[in-house]
């Protein structure tokens, strides 16, 4: 079977990693936007400093870009998109959509941990992630990104290890199919 699978989710609500277990699970690849990019720069021909300029410069749409190549990924089929990229396709056609949120105080400790910041700039962080995550969703689909109907399945990361939130998001999959 050729699965899509979305994975949106807040920072920190660990949409990275269980979309990396899962793709293990399924024997698929992931892919997200620091993904995208890399594939960007290394098939153009660019450094990332290049593309920066070309995009500040209004030469080129990140943005666009991304989606362009997100969609030729779903095109594909057998692929896991997640993280911020995942809200930039939320109106196609998927297997399953499945929102990760989780507790503030986790994100903000998981993201000064993995990023080696301050709780402080984590914090931050957190903040500008879910604003720019909002206006995406409400910009391109004119929804609120925590609007629980945009998803097929809600889970939610703070007290769940990833390797079960994997497992749940796989059996909900199987599920879906059977009659």
């Amino acid at each position: 079977m050729n699965k899509i699978i979305l994975i949106p989710g807040m920072l920190g609500a660990g949409c990275t990693k269980v979309a990396e277990k899962l793709a293990n699970k399924l024997n698929i690849k992931y892919v997200n936007t620091e993904k995208i990019v890399k594939r960007i720069v290394t098939e153009e021909r660019l450094t990332f400093k290049q593309l920066e300029a070309m995009t500040l410069s209004g030469e080129i749409n990140l943005e666009e870009l991304v989606k362009s190549v997100v969609l030729d990924y779903l095109n594909e089929g057998n692929v896991i998109v997640e993280g911020r990229t995942a809200f930039i396709v939320l109106d196609k056609v998927t297997d399953i959509k499945v929102f990760l949120f989780a507790d503030r105080d986790f994100r903000v400790h998981r993201i000064s941990k993995r990023r080696q910041i301050s709780l402080e700039e984590a914090d931050e962080a957190v903040s500008i992630s879910d604003e720019d995550r909002s206006s995406l969703v409400r910009r391109l689909y004119k929804k609120n990104w925590l609007d629980p109907t945009l998803y097929d399945l809600l889970i939610n990361t703070t007290n769940l290890k990833f390797d079960a939130v994997a497992e749940i998001i796989k059996t909900a999959l199987e599920n879906k199919f059977k009659e």
